[in-house]
């Protein structure tokens, strides 16, 4: 029996798609191993996101060629999907596309020691359709994917450029079917995730906030969690459904920077008040809503008094995490030409003053929990330490 492991890189969405293939290999009679057991082929789903991804990638991508050399790698992903020409030029026996990973089962028997490189153009996709069943050994949460590709332009990144510019939205019933066999199974998490998983819907016809209704009525214990949204995306439809027990009380709501003049050179397509704004109603419904957020440092002409106005932003929102990049210019994005680029030593400095203000404001709201009793999950024990 050949033996496959997957590793897997980047945001949920990928985490998806990795379990995707595995489901699929399984199916076909491969064995699916962890870390630790030696394997045939390695497949490296690859993240693009940022220089530092890339970096982290090829590191493993060399360490399993100088540890496994008699060891297949195909190499997949946003990294190939962004950038071809030097994915071809990558140490691996097969390089694919996005597009073609729900197809992987066909192309690991096409390994015989010739080099294949496939990779289409993921704009024509039409819609979603591929299910996951859930893994065996994780029971807990479960990540759907209901929506891929991105409409919206900002200056700065380059993911909308591999995964499309073409929003394509999985059908309700395909969803509700898939959840409700995940529940069946035993999960009882369901993490509802897209590369801008707020435009869902918009061409078929259908918005988030309808999946969510049909979602919330199904029949079971447990929980939905939306993945990373934009503020723009947080209408008052969506904002109602928090009132649910059965939608976790967070969400990722991206604000990238504090400053208006900043979010604007971005693309942004929010202002600091209406983000504030958004915040404000959500802790309404609930005063320890958690709020999670991803903020870019350096951008270009990024002043010492734009990046106190994001300080600032932090310490009134208390964030239950941040998540901090130092501005990485991608090939092909406008922000990657744009005037005014920070020196590296001055977004570090900046990194390491935002993550420290971070650890506090964090360390405050989970404070204001304090007294207060709340359903939790499990996901795992270790040591009799849930």
């Amino acid at each position: 029996m050949t033996k496959v492991r997957i590793l897997t890189f980047g945001c949920k969405v990928n985490q998806y798609e990795s379990e995707l293939m595995a489901e699929l290999l399984e199916k076909e009679g491969f064995l699916v191993v962890p870390d630790g057991i030696e394997a045939d082929v390695y497949i490296v789903n690859t993240c693009a996101v940022t220089r530092e991804a890339e970096r982290k990638f090829k590191q493993t991508l060399r360490r399993i060629r100088r540890e496994h050399k008699s060891s297949e790698i195909i190499v997949t992903g946003c990294y190939v999907q962004l950038k071809p020409e030097e994915a071809k030029r990558l140490e691996a026996d097969m390089i694919l596309g996005i597009r073609e990973k729900k197809n992987i089962s066909k192309y690991i028997h096409l390994l015989n020691g010739k080099r294949i490189v496939k990779i289409s153009d993921v704009n024509e996709e039409k819609v979603l359709t591929e299910r996951v069943r859930g893994s065996i050994e994780e029971r807990t949460r479960a990540y759907i994917k209901v929506e891929d590709g991105c409409d919206r332009s900002c200056t700065y990144c380059a993911i909308r450029l591999a995964r499309g510019t073409k929003i394509r939205s999985k059908p309700p019933k395909l969803v509700v079917e898939e959840v409700e066999g995940l529940i069946r199974r035993g999960y009882r998490e369901i993490v509802i995730t897209g590369v801008n998983v707020g435009r869902y819907g918009i061409d078929i016809g259908e918005n988030l906030a309808s999946l969510l209704r049909k979602l919330l009525k199904l029949e079971g214990d447990y929980r939905i969690r939306l993945s990373s949204m934009n503020v723009e995306d947080v209408n008052d439809d969506l904002i109602d459904l928090f009132q649910s027990e059965k939608l976790c009380p967070h969400l990722h709501l991206s604000l990238q920077s504090g400053s208006n003049r900043i979010l604007k050179l971005m693309g942004r397509r929010y202002t600091t008040e209406q983000y504030l704004k958004t915040v404000e109603r959500l802790r309404k419904i609930d005063p320890l809503f958690s709020i999670t957020t991803d903020i870019i440092v350096g951008f270009p002409s990024e002043r010492d008094e734009d990046f106190e106005e994001t300080l600032a932003i932090v310490k009134k929102v208390l964030f239950t995490k941040v998540h901090a990049f130092r501005f990485s210019a991608r090939d092909g994005t406008p922000a990657s030409r744009m005037d005014g680029q920070i020196p590296g030593n001055v977004k570090k400095e900046r990194l390491e003053k935002l993550l420290e203000l971070a650890k506090i404001t964090s360390r405050e709201y989970k404070r204001r929990g304090i007294g207060m009793v709340r359903r939790v999950l499990v996901e795992r024990s270790i040591g009799g330490i849930s």
